[in-house]
């Protein structure tokens, strides 16, 4: 559905920034695409390229065989940028109505959409009906939100959507991500929340220095690690334990071992143990996945 061929971006001055070097990717009809890697590492660059704000110094965007800036592709599009600027003297409730009618939907349903979409994502009427330049960072990225979804959009680009919201605002968020997914749309995902990029993602690439260094699917591994803790003098036991299993373990010492393993193979790990007269101590999950992923990648 989106294909990225070898673009490159460099952003010129007395120090010229090669931004983008030689990326290549392809995106999948209805799949969540997440993007994540370091600060400074091309990120934002590259959704600017995806979206048509930016033209490629060389190489070419298509999303459904069409120049990203094409209008057929502007129209089914919904878009959150990272830091979002609105008319501080529109209401929320007039900000949205307004991007309804521009987006296409008659009043009344422009009025029902919003409604509906704003009590997804928690803004009550009272809220709307304030001015946004009195909205706090977090209630800015819900109207993002609602506003990015108005007109369902085929193709949706989130960039840091949960950025400032409290733990309810990331859950409503997430929930939106998936129900965008449920029903057909291709969403591209740039966030530093890993464990929210862990649960919504199908792929995710990891960017450094311009480059995607590293594409992994995330929905097709389910792999999480646990952490078995045993006597120090068994690690090396337990090792050749898990690793028959085909665990890839890894020692951490003071007795231990963090193994991979998808959740439905999750109650193998104790007996398997056992039988080899390996004391368990300890079995529980070690923590996301994807912060292992992300430090390897940097």
């Amino acid at each position: 559905m989106i294909v990225v061929d070898n673009v490159s971006k460099r952003f010129g001055g007395r120090r010229p920034v090669q931004a983008l070097a030689g990326v290549s990717l392809e995106v999948q009809a209805g799949e969540v695409f997440g993007l994540i890697g370091p600060n400074g590492s091309g990120k934002t660059t590259l959704m600017s390229c995806l979206l048509g704000f930016l033209k490629p110094d060389s190489g070419h965007v298509r999303v459904a065989g069409l120049p990203p800036d094409a209008l057929e592709v502007r129209r089914r599009t919904g878009y959150l940028p990272e830091r979002v600027g609105y008319a501080p003297e529109l209401t929320g409730e007039q900000f949205l109505l307004l991007h309804a009618r521009l987006a296409g939907l008659t009043p009344s349903e422009a009025r029902e959409k919003v409604t509906s979409l704003a009590t997804q994502l928690g803004l009550p009427t009272e809220t709307l009906r304030r001015k946004l330049r009195t909205y706090s960072r977090g209630m800015r990225q819900r109207v993002g939100m609602v506003q990015a979804l108005l007109s369902e959009p085929t193709f949706l680009f989130l960039d840091e959507p949960a950025s400032g919201m409290d733990p309810e605002g990331v859950i409503l968020v997430r929930q939106l991500i998936l129900a965008a997914k449920a029903r057909g749309a291709t969403v591209i995902l740039n966030s530093h929340q890993l464990a929210e990029i862990e649960r919504v993602c199908d792929r995710v690439a990891f960017v450094k220095a311009g480059k995607v260094v590293r594409v992994e699917t995330l929905r097709g591994l389910q792999l999480v690690p646990y952490l078995v803790r045993t006597n120090p003098a068994c690690v090396g036991q337990a090792l050749a334990v898990l690793d028959g299993l085909g665990l890839r373990p890894e020692a951490r010492g003071d007795g231990e071992v963090v193994a991979y393993v998808d959740q439905s193979r999750v109650g193998d790990l104790a007996p398997a143990l056992v039988a080899a007269e390996v004391p368990v101590l300890a079995l529980y999950p070690a923590g996301p996945q994807l912060e292992k992923l992300f430090l390897e990648g940097k």
